[in-house]
């Protein structure tokens, strides 16, 4: 399950040993769900979670006035391997439950 509010996102969902786990984001400008077999993530392993460091997205959302470098967001890819799909979120907060 997938909710968004206030720009807070949280992602629940089973984990590889079928344990529910609930992802918390806070203050998030920016997510989207991706398929495996897009070229972006074509080539990562579905059952980790990925900083993306010098991130291009990141610089453009600071570019455009969406963020500033002073809010030190994070870029992240985080794989579901039960389903073999992605989601990318920027973010600033993280906690996990």
């Amino acid at each position: 399950m997938v909710e968004w509010s206030n720009f807070d996102l949280s992602v629940r969902f089973k984990n590889w040993m079928n344990e529910d786990v609930q992802l918390n984001f806070f203050d998030v400008p920016h997510f989207k769900f991706l398929s495996s077999d897009e070229c972006i993530v074509s080539d990562l392993s579905d059952d980790r979670v990925y900083e993306v460091l010098n991130s291009e997205l990141l610089a453009n959302l600071i570019k455009c006035g969406e963020i500033t470098p002073e809010e030190h967001f994070k870029h992240w890819f985080v794989g579901f391997n039960a389903i073999g799909s992605f989601i990318e979120v920027i973010f600033r907060d993280f906690a996990e439950k």
